[in-house]
């Protein structure tokens, strides 16, 4: 299904211009002759502009409360709210730095001060605080400990949004070229699986290189600091290299030289040009396409939260299957991802952003079904990797495809791409923050109580996301579908 979806009355009638031109455009800027090789590199490069973000999502969602419980030896319920401080504040600030990033400076230069903020915080997040060790002073630490980790949550969480909201709006910068936006956030996708298959590589590896464990405890904290510094060292190169080699040369529209006939053609253009984040506000289709992009991030992120918890909750059954398996499943997981991403890359455009989405979901659903039927604790692990690859197959599509329904959205709208993202991207986190919160309030505080308390969330909680996402793809089609079928004045 083909939809307009950042289109206006004035825009319409010269979209086939902008869409016949952007190719000449994209080739004028760039300065090398074999330009179509140099195009691919640069689409590639874009990717690397995320891949710091990446590392530290993929680290902050997987084993931030494994760290948090296990290692630190919070309350659980201390665990969660520390992840929702980190939502919250990322949800606030998301906003914020649209509307800045938009206004002030350049799109490069956000990143760059972004990845600054990531850096200096990020890899103390999972270095243990100065004295505390469990056991030892505990009303220090009931105040001392969250206090620590909660001001660096906020540093990082607020350089996270700047480099994820900056990274987003460089696609609409570039091009208006539809196929060139979904190519470029694919490449972005397929970017942020190499990185989380980087982390729990290198997790794994360092979990079977030291002292071998059958189940995280609290003398494993250097394992994983040794993991955050290496992380945070190949991100550190990754920002390095796309500031140096990238070029951000954003694509020119047609400018009226002062000639009466020239102003006529050129006024739709200049009407979007200062066209007004209220047109969007009054769209439907905005909050229709957040939801889409909420569901399919909250879908991710539980599984990425609950998967190595329920994997550690199964060690406490099957200790001999080693505490290695909360690195090797996740790496599973976006394997599966990755190869997913790749085949969408060229494929999403012919069977439609929305089609997609629906296959995705259902794959999700699937997955969350197969945990809930078969994988009992005394399953084989086979079982386990095979849903993890369904879980990574489904998420891939989703989010991919949430993506591409966005920077449609946007449409010619550049100049307002950040805050556009910004409003989409809004409710995704408040949505996760509190979600995980809850989740972690309603844990019992003796396992032996609930002891597949985590099998639960991800057959519940993770397919619920699934189906809210299919509902909001219905609704999305049928009112997208109403409206087409209106008579247009």
């Amino acid at each position: 299904m083909n939809v307009t979806y950042g289109a206006t009355k004035s825009n319409v009638s010269v979209k086939n211009d902008i869409q016949d031109n952007i190719d000449e455009e994209i080739d004028r800027s760039i300065p090398y002759r074999p330009r179509r090789w140099w195009r691919i590199n640069q689409n590639h490069l874009y990717g690397l502009g995320h891949m710091y973000n990446d590392l530290c999502a993929a680290m902050w969602f997987s084993y931030m409360l494994l760290f948090f419980q296990a290692v630190l030896e919070m309350r659980a319920v201390v665990a969660g709210a520390m992840l929702l401080l980190g939502q919250v504040v990322d949800a606030l600030a998301t906003p914020i730095v649209g509307i800045l990033a938009d206004k002030y400076s350049t799109k490069k230069a956000w990143h760059l001060t972004g990845c600054l903020l990531v850096t200096c915080t990020f890899p103390l997040l999972f270095i243990r605080c100065r004295n505390c060790w469990p056991n030892k002073n505990s009303e220090y630490l009931m105040w001392w400990m969250p206090l620590y980790y909660a001001i660096l949550i906020t540093i990082f969480q607020i350089g996270w949004a700047v480099v994820q909201i900056s990274h987003l709006a460089i696609i609409p910068s570039i091009t208006d070229n539809l196929h060139i936006r979904s190519e470029l956030t694919s490449i972005r996708y397929m970017a942020s699986v190499i990185s989380s298959l980087a982390v729990y590589f290198i997790t794994w590896i360092v979990l079977r290189a030291t002292n071998y464990s059958t189940f995280i405890r609290p003398t494993d904290d250097y394992k994983f600091r040794d993991v955050s510094l290496i992380i945070s060292g190949i991100g550190i190169l990754s920002y390095i290299i796309f500031h140096v080699v990238f070029k951000l040369k954003p694509h020119k529209q047609p400018k009226s030289n002062g000639h009466a006939g020239e102003s006529g053609e050129n006024e739709p253009l200049n009407f979007l040009a200062k066209s007004k984040i209220m047109h969007f506000l009054q769209m439907p289709l905005l909050y229709q396409t957040s939801c889409l992009y909420v569901f399919s991030r909250l879908y991710w992120a539980l599984s990425l939260v609950y998967v190595p918890l329920f994997l550690e909750e199964r060690l406490s059954v099957n200790p001999t299957e080693g505490s290695e398996l909360v690195a090797s499943v996740p790496l599973v997981l976006y394997i599966s991802s990755l190869i997913f991403s790749f085949l969408l890359k060229s494929n999403i455009n012919k069977i439609g952003h929305q089609v997609a989405y629906f296959i995705g979901s259902f794959l999700s659903l699937i997955s969350c079904m197969w945990i809930a039927l078969a994988i009992s604790p005394e399953a084989n692990v086979a079982q386990i990797y095979l849903v993890a690859a369904l879980i990574g197959a489904g998420s891939a599509i989703t989010l991919v495809s949430s993506l591409c329904v966005t920077a449609d959205l946007i449409g010619p709208h550049s100049h307002q791409g950040a805050l556009i993202y910004s409003i989409v991207t809004f409710a995704d986190k408040l949505v996760t923050g509190i979600a995980v919160m809850a989740i972690e309030n309603y844990k019992c505080d003796d396992a032996i109580s609930c002891p597949q308390y985590y099998r639960g969330v991800l057959t519940y909680a993770c397919g619920g996301s699934a189906v809210l996402g299919i509902l909001s793809l219905s609704i999305t089609i049928i009112s997208t579908n109403h409206s087409k079928s209106k008579p247009q004045t």
